[in-house]
């Protein structure tokens, strides 16, 4: 019998399965996910939780949970789901959004942040939308209750004017009821926290308690 090898769309190393981290690139990115604030996921960097951001400016988000930094194989595995089109690289990233949904807010929905249409139109992908659907093969309850307006972008603009969010609308759908309970807010990448924070405003005006905000990478 001949066993099949397969290797880590990232380094290329040997690896456990079919589009699956090697060991190596597995352990360097669930480092960074240690020692994290617990209302925006930044590396806190032996600093105290919250980190200096959270406490001076409260955010409308009640806490987030990251799979881990914005850099090294993550950032690569993402970047070649988000902005390569490779679909293949969402599966192993919803089972570790599920751990960190489950391990947090188990029995709580989660409501995907939708893209901009003009992201959608280019390459034909929704990654979050893609991760929110592998989040629900493990009977993850998905509630897709957001619509975005408009194609901006914050990638030109300084923190300050990110933190604002002004270049950002987002709306309830129309029919939409929301529980009085709690949500999980699912996204790609948090830098400010703006699109996780607008979203959860928008959510708790329509009658929502907390909102929570699950992303795979903090930048």
């Amino acid at each position: 019998m001949i066993l099949k090898e397969y290797s880590c769309p990232v380094c290329h190393k040997s690896a456990s399965g079919f589009m699956r981290p090697c060991s190596t690139c597995e352990d360097t990115i669930f480092r960074s996910s240690l020692e994290t604030c617990s209302f925006c996921a930044q590396d806190l960097a032996g600093s105290d939780n919250p980190c200096l951001v959270c406490r001076d400016y409260q955010p409308d988000v009640d806490g987030m949970k990251a799979i881990g930094g914005w850099y090294g194989p993550l950032r690569e595995w993402l970047s070649q789901l988000k902005y390569g089109g490779d679909t293949r690289m969402a599966e192993w990233l919803s089972e570790k959004l599920y751990d960190l949904w489950q391990q947090n807010w188990e029995e709580l929905p989660v409501v995907p942040v939708p893209p901009r249409f003009k992201r959608i139109f280019k390459n034909g992908i929704d990654p979050v939308g893609l991760l929110a659907s592998g989040m629900m093969k493990h009977n993850v309850p998905v509630l897709r209750l957001l619509r975005r307006h408009g194609n901006s972008t914050q990638k030109a603009l300084g923190r300050a004017e990110r933190l604002n969010g002004s270049t950002l609308k987002y709306s309830l759908k129309t029919n939409i009821y929301i529980k009085k309970g709690s949500y999980v807010l699912l996204d790609d990448v948090s830098t400010t926290g703006s699109t996780m924070n607008i979203c959860a405003k928008l959510l708790k005006s329509a009658g929502a308690g907390q909102v929570f905000g699950l992303v795979v990478c903090k930048d």
